[in-house]
């Protein structure tokens, strides 16, 4: 179709002008250069656009009005119970950050207590909470108080460009920063950052280490720096941002985060994985805000993370390799306060696609015995 066409040039453009932003939908690594990634983006493409209206579920559930009418369209089940339990709450942020409070989304809070610990996960790069949709529940079955939060300029979080002044690395830390002093009542958390999830928990801690307990880290971006098109003519940062948003990109980095595609990979979890792309308004601003901001540059800094940290990788990670970054986390934290499980048969994504293992070993890192699946 000319549609499709006009898609599969506007990436080549992009692929030509800036290849990590192809690759950003996870995290700006060797994303186009895999031997592999060619067939899968083919495959993924033409799956994309085949999605029959009439086996899409239409839910009676009523989600939050702040989400997409597309919601209505997801199946999964642990993406429609989590979405019923979004909130969104204000957050009173710096004058540098947003000239108001802003509406924060997040899920969790369900075994709240003043004697335990807060575990507060943080998605990867534009995404949503709804990427912890079946690890939340697994952590709150053990009694864990577990929240999943949307960071600023992703997910369903507040975004309009008139409030908010800073999308960038600065801006990102100060709303987590409100959030966990306003909403958890300033106590040490437990953060647990997936892919860039990873830099947002690592920089809080580098920056904020009072507020930080522990943290975890699942397949974390750390070493890879930048933010692809920082500083790029706006028209160059549209194209690539309205790329990042087809669903044939999404199918084909979605694709590509697990280790079994073809059960993970699915028409569903690409509609989920974009549905913060079309609600709240100022998704764009918000993405070529955090390019211009230049993006997490950490590499020189993870030596001095103080708190101990669990890293968790999938063996068959094929967005961050850990045979090149893994190791090296372990050696800059130092052996004493670093601990690395490999996830098996596991891709990026440990939290959707072994999350009862990565469940198991967050809560044994914690202390905490994990339920028995059902």
């Amino acid at each position: 179709s000319r549609i499709a066409m006009a898609q599969n040039r506007a990436l080549l453009l992009l692929l030509l002008l800036c290849p990590p932003l192809a690759s950003a939908f996870l995290t700006p690594s060797p994303l186009a250069t895999h031997p592999s990634h060619s067939r899968v983006f083919s495959q993924a493409t033409s799956r994309a656009r085949r999605i029959p209206l009439s086996s899409l579920r239409l839910s009676s559930a009523t989600f939050p009005p702040f989400l997409p009418k597309e919601m209505e369209e997801v199946e999964d089940e642990d993406c429609v119970t989590m979405a019923q339990r979004i909130v969104r709450t204000p957050v009173q942020v710096s004058d540098s950050t947003a000239g108001d409070a802003i509406l924060t989304s997040y899920a969790g809070g369900a075994a709240a207590g003043e004697d335990k610990t807060p575990i507060v996960c943080l998605h990867g790069f534009d995404s949503s909470c709804l990427e912890f949709r079946r690890l939340l529940p697994r952590l709150e079955a053990a009694g864990a108080e577990a929240y999943a939060i949307d960071v600023l300029g992703w997910g369903f979080t507040q975004r309009d460009e008139g409030l908010v002044r800073d999308f960038g690395v600065e801006g990102k830390r100060d709303h987590l920063r409100c959030f966990l002093e306003q909403v958890l009542g300033g106590r040490r958390a437990v953060l647990v950052g997936a892919s860039l999830g990873g830099c947002v928990a690592i920089d809080l801690a580098l920056e904020y280490p009072d507020l930080v307990e522990r943290l975890v880290l699942l397949d974390p971006q750390g070493y890879v720096e930048g933010a692809p098109m920082g500083g790029q003519p706006k028209f160059l940062q549209d194209i690539g941002i309205g790329v990042l948003k087809s669903k044939p990109l999404r199918m084909f980095a979605n694709k590509i985060a697990y280790a079994d595609p073809d059960t993970y990979g699915t028409e569903d979890a690409m509609r989920i994985g974009r549905l913060h792309t079309l609600s709240p308004p100022g998704w764009k601003e918000a993405m070529r805000g955090y390019m211009d901001g230049g993006g997490y540059k950490l590499s020189e800094s993870i030596a001095r993370v103080p708190q101990s940290t669990l890293i968790l990788w999938g063996d068959q990670d094929k967005i961050l390799d850990p045979a090149l970054y893994a190791d090296r986390f372990v050696a800059d934290l130092g052996k004493d306060k670093a601990r690395l499980e490999m996830v098996a048969d596991c891709g990026h994504v440990p939290h959707l696609e072994q999350p009862q293992r990565t469940a198991e070993m967050i809560l044994d890192f914690l202390g905490t015995r994990a339920p028995a699946p059902a």
